[in-house]
């Protein structure tokens, strides 16, 4: 059963591959982008240095990369990933100023236990499952840091509804041709994904949200009104360390 849902994975988003970072037709997507390159940019401000191994989960069109060249760091040590090879394929840009690119799935990278220093999941809502985090620890180096963001619980309840307490697990999209596709989307609250992230050794360093009145740049999602106003979360960022 479990292979079959992989499967289905990789199909959807292989089929949203080529409009995902449209932000005329999805715009939630853009706007949710924004939320996490704010978090993840201010973040990496307050690193001591950036000159490490960097790897990038489940990236499609990689945030590391562009916050980095922005700061004139070289990608020679980037590592940007992804199950899907069509949605790589908005990455390849940075392939040719050093960046290395590499077709893997989040809970079952191609590295060495304790080899990395840093590890980015930007909106890792989709594969945001237990395999996730028991191999992100894997692949850290004792004292390495882990920075994950997906959209917030407090978002996925007014979107979606109440869910009666449960996480919600699926994410509709409507794509040019009509065509509707689901893929997974592990959206939990704070408290639950705390519990899933100390559970598998992670010290929590920060915990941020990004509000709707955060957003500066391009049109607001209908998706993204509130009926509570502009101080909803819509994006949350989990700053960790692997002790």
């Amino acid at each position: 059963m479990i292979e079959t849902t992989m499967k289905k994975v990789l199909s959807t988003y292989e089929d949203l591959a080529s409009e995902y970072y449209d932000s005329i037709r999805h715009p939630t997507c853009a706007n949710f982008r924004e939320g996490s390159k704010h978090i993840l940019r201010k973040s990496f401000e307050r690193l001591p240095s950036k000159d490490c191994w960097l790897c990038e989960v489940g990236a499609g069109k990689s945030l590391m990369a562009e916050l980095l060249v922005k700061d004139n760091v070289a990608l020679d040590r980037l590592i940007i990933t992804d199950s899907s090879a069509s949605m790589l394929t908005h990455s390849k840009q940075w392939n040719n100023v050093g960046a290395y690119i590499l077709t893997a799935d989040a809970t079952n990278l191609p590295f060495a236990s304790r080899s990395l220093e840093i590890v980015v999941s930007s909106l890792g809502d989709p594969y945001n499952t237990h395999g996730l985090w028991k191999e992100i620890f894997r692949v850290l180096k004792p004292g390495g840091m882990f920075f994950f963001t997906t959209p917030a619980y407090e978002w996925a309840v007014s979107f979606r509804g109440t869910n009666s307490g449960e996480p919600f697990t699926l994410a509709e999209f409507e794509l040019l041709d009509a065509k509707h596709v689901w893929v997974p989307s592990w959206i939990y609250s704070i408290d639950e994904q705390l519990e899933i992230i100390e559970n598998e050794g992670f010290l929590v360093r920060e915990v941020v949200n990004v509000l709707i009145c955060d957003l500066k740049n391009g049109n607001l999602s209908p998706k993204l009104l509130s009926k509570d106003g502009p101080d909803k979360s819509i994006v949350t960022g989990y700053v960790l360390a692997k002790a």
